[in-house]
Parts: structure tokens; C-alpha cells; sequence
């Protein structure tokens, strides 16, 4: 009898000392995770302090901060540019989204479907406070920018030619969009993105990488992607983007110069100037018409912008179809786009076909600047 009491009384003993650890153990745990939450939340604070300190510099100017993207706005460039404004608007800078010239139809659909306005036109940026997005070139920008005060260029292109003899905040990554970088520096600031806001980065985000499918896509494209469809409450991207590609393709009440210069930017190889327009269009028949349309206009837009060449890509780029019908404005341009494609591009005796299409900034534009170096200019 007394040994079973005392088999009891250690059983007891045993299942107390057990419960006790597991309480114990369970408690550690807790203290643990709140701890390691502690450390975590006191790392991001850390970090996003030191990543705020690079603008520390801004309290010394004097006057409001204007964010610009380039001329021929996209959607990439406008709703970057307002993204940025209401970032640094929330760290307490005065600043104010601007555009250079008339926005596009899927901007408008983009700022429509966000409730947002459009930015107001900035005619000359001369002693101006500037923040560049999505952009990096003269040519590219804001006239007067040679006597503006360039605070930050925010950018997912090639350095182009704009320098400042003061120090700057100059974000260039290899991404696919403006868009993705201005959301990973509200991650880094340690601002909060309000729906709205999302709401313009994702339409931007899917604009320039036409719905993820550009070569360009990295995997910060993908996670800004996910984040950002999320905080926007977007549910059916795919059905999202098919409205944006639509509103990019209609062009109503454009004219074909308008058109043309909807999504025009200008470059500059071995003393020669070009400039490259891109349409957006549904079918190859319709990529045919504005083809001519664009052929027409060419010659005359070449003398008007003051450059050497001109040229329209005109691209099919939904579901599966990927092509681009490449138009010179005379025989020069011609040589040039033969030059740079040899038998990849197809002539139908308008334009140059490529199939599948490419990109302006990734294939386009070098190769065009490696054919006219090759022939400096006399």
C-alpha cells in the first residue's frame, strides 16, 4: 500500500514538474515572440530613420517641391509622380505633382477608376525645387530645367544626360516600372499606403509592363503586384488591365500628330537626334492603317521636332500576340531599322515587322543608337 502511494505521489510529482515546463516553456515563448516582435518593429523604425535621413537636406530649401515625369506622359510617369508627391508630402515636405503635357487615355482611365485629379500642367521649371520620376534626360524633360534646382531623380531607365552640381537622391533600379520603386521607398520610409494611392501604382505597375508580361518584370514587380492589388482592393486584375489596355487604344478625338506624340520621346546617338512615338493597337489590321497614317505624318514631324529621323512603333501586345510594325520617316530611318534587324524585321512596304514585338526602351533605342554610331554624324 505504501508503495503504491508513493508511485502516486511521484506520478504526481512528475505530471506537476511537466505541467510547470510546459507553462514555462509556453511563457518563454511568449516572452520570446514578443521580444523578437520588439526587435523587429525597433530594426524597421531603425532602418526607415536612416533612409529618411537622405532627405534631411530638403528642410533647407526654400519654396514647394514640384514632381515631374517626362514630356508625353504615360501612366507610368504621372501616377509615379503623384505617389511620390503624397509620400513626401507624409513626411512633412510641401510638394506637388505636376505634368508637362496633355495625359493619355489610359492615364485618365487610371486616375478616373483611382477618384484622383489630374495633376496641373508646369509650363517652365526655372528656379523650381524638382523631383524627376521616371526620367533621367533632358531632352525628356521640363523646359527650364537647366535653371531649376533638381533635388531627386527617380528612375527605372538608362542614366540619361541631366547632371546637378549638388548632391541628390538618384534611385535608378532595373525594374520594370517607376511605379515599384516609389512603393519600395514607402517600405523603406516606413509610410503606410493608402488605398487610393495603391490604386495608381498598380494601374502604372501593370501599364508598363503591359499585365506582367514584359521582359522587363522582375520579381519586386511581382511582389509591388501582389501588395498593391491587395491595398487598391482589386480583385479581377485581369479584367482591370483589359479596360486599361482598351481606354490605351482608342485615342478618341485624337488627332494623328496627337496621337503620335501621346507616347514620344526623343534620343541622341553620335550627334544625330531621333525620336520614337508609340501607339498602342488591337490587331494587325489595325496596326496596318495607322501604319500609313504614320507614314504620312512622319516627314513633317521630323522637321517640327528639329531631329534627324523620326520613327512610329506601333505595337499588338495582349493575351499571346506580341508584335511591332516599326515605321521610318524616309530613307535613312529605313537604312538605320536595317541596320539594327537585318531579316528579323519583315518590310510589307510601309513598315518593318517584328514578331514578336519588342521594346522600345530594352531593344529598340539601343539598337538604334549602336547603328548611328557606327555612321557619326558629318
Amino acid at each position: 500500500m505504501q508503495n503504491s502511494k508513493t508511485k502516486l505521489t511521484i506520478a504526481i510529482a512528475l505530471i506537476t514538474c511537466i505541467a510547470v515546463g510546459i507553462i514555462a516553456f509556453v511563457a518563454g515563448t511568449n516572452v520570446g515572440s514578443s521580444n523578437a516582435a520588439a526587435r523587429f518593429e525597433a530594426e524597421r523604425n531603425f532602418s526607415a530613420m536612416l533612409n529618411r535621413s537622405e532627405l534631411e537636406a530638403l528642410q533647407l530649401i526654400d519654396g514647394p517641391i514640384y514632381v515631374s515625369g517626362h514630356h508625353s506622359p504615360d501612366s507610368d510617369s504621372v501616377c509615379s509622380a503623384i505617389a511620390y508627391a503624397r509620400l513626401l508630402n507624409a513626411l512633412g515636405y510641401d510638394a506637388q505633382p505636376v505634368v508637362l503635357d496633355k495625359i493619355n487615355d489610359e492615364t485618365a482611365f487610371i486616375l478616373e477608376q483611382a477618384d484622383v485629379e489630374v495633376p496641373p500642367l508646369l509650363d517652365d521649371a526655372s528656379a523650381r525645387n524638382m523631383v524627376l520620376v521616371d526620367h533621367s534626360d533632358d531632352a525628356h524633360s521640363a523646359e527650364g530645367l537647366a535653371d531649376a534646382n533638381i533635388i531627386s531623380i527617380i528612375d527605372h531607365h538608362g542614366a540619361g544626360t541631366i547632371s546637378t552640381g549638388n548632391q541628390l537622391v538618384y534611385d535608378a533600379r532595373p525594374l520594370g516600372s517607376t511605379a515599384t520603386i516609389v512603393w519600395i521607398r514607402y517600405l523603406n520610409y516606413g509610410i503606410n499606403l493608402d488605398s487610393q494611392t495603391a490604386k495608381l501604382l498598380f494601374g502604372a505597375l501593370l501599364s508598363d509592363t503591359s499585365n506582367l508580361k514584359a521582359d522587363t518584370t522582375t520579381t519586386a514587380d511581382l511582389e509591388a503586384f501582389t501588395a498593391l492589388g491587395e491595398l487598391a482592393g482589386i480583385t479581377d486584375p485581369a479584367t482591370y488591365y483589359q479596360d486599361m489596355f482598351k481606354a490605351s487604344i482608342s485615342y478618341t478625338g485624337m488627332t494623328d500628330e496627337e496621337i503620335f506624340e501621346s507616347d514620344l520621346k526623343q534620343y541622341e546617338s553620335a550627334g544625330k537626334k531621333f525620336a520614337i512615338g508609340c501607339v498602342n493597337v488591337y490587331d494587325e489590321e489595325n496596326a496596318a492603317d495607322m501604319a500609313k497614317r504614320m507614314k504620312i505624318l512622319l516627314p513633317a514631324q521630323r522637321k517640327a521636332l528639329g531631329v534627324d529621323m523620326t520613327f512610329a512603333q506601333i505595337s499588338i501586345f495582349h493575351d499571346d500576340i506580341s508584335i511591332t510594325y516599326l515605321v521610318p520617316c524616309d530613307e535613312a530611318a529605313s537604312e538605320a531599322i536595317e541596320t539594327a534587324f537585318g531579316d528579323k524585321a519583315q518590310f510589307d512596304g510601309t513598315a518593318y515587322i517584328l514578331n514578336p514585338g519588342i521594346s522600345r526602351r530594352q531593344v529598340l533605342v539601343p539598337a538604334l543608337t549602336d547603328v548611328l554610331a557606327m555612321h557619326p554624324k558629318e
